[in-house]
């Protein structure tokens, strides 16, 4: 079976593909349609993608972070626009005003069959807001701590972050339904 993981991020294909060796890249652009719920947008990108391609087997994920500042409703899957208007600094600079720290990454993942089906996998991770090493505005890696662990997400090796991270549970829970 050909699997095709739907990104133009090269950094979101590789913790895939480590996770799921038989993954073939497929760089699409999709319209993301705005909304704060995560399976709405994962459906919806995936159903986009099966238009514009002739593969069978699509995934496609959308990632969310959620901080407790905003009694965890905000940004969610909204972060992308968080972090390009405020940067890592600014996300975390919220968090300290506030002084409410917790955050939950998610990762809500979308396969779609060679007929056409879709089934939702999610991979959820708490953890708190860190000063930020870096300031970036393209990734929350750098201010995600996970609960437990004394490294940030952007700190970890590919390994030890995809045994524990949003993305990886989510890929893993695909990877037992497709029997992998």
């Amino acid at each position: 079976m050909e699997l095709f993981y739907v990104t133009s991020n090269e950094g979101k294909f590789l913790e895939a593909k480590a996770l799921l060796p038989e993954l073939k890249k497929l760089s699409l652009e999709l319209e993301e349609m705005q909304s704060l719920d995560p399976v709405e947008i994962a459906k919806q990108k995936a159903l986009t993608a099966t238009k514009k391609t002739e593969k069978k087997s699509l995934i496609v994920d959308d990632v969310s972070l959620y901080l407790e500042a905003f009694d965890y409703k905000l940004p969610g899957p909204l972060i992308k626009w968080f972090l390009l208007s405020l940067g890592s600094k600014g996300i975390s600079d919220i968090a300290e005003k506030f002084k409410k720290y917790r955050a939950l990454a998610v990762c809500t993942l979308c396969y779609v069959d060679g007929n056409g089906k879709t089934k939702i996998f999610t991979g959820k991770v708490k953890g708190k807001i860190v000063k930020s090493a870096k300031n970036s505005n393209k990734s929350w890696d750098y201010f995600f701590l996970p609960d437990g662990k004394d490294k940030t997400f952007a700190e970890m090796s590919l390994y030890e972050k995809n045994k524990i991270s949003h993305r990886g549970l989510a890929i893993q829970k695909l990877k037992r339904y497709l029997g992998l």
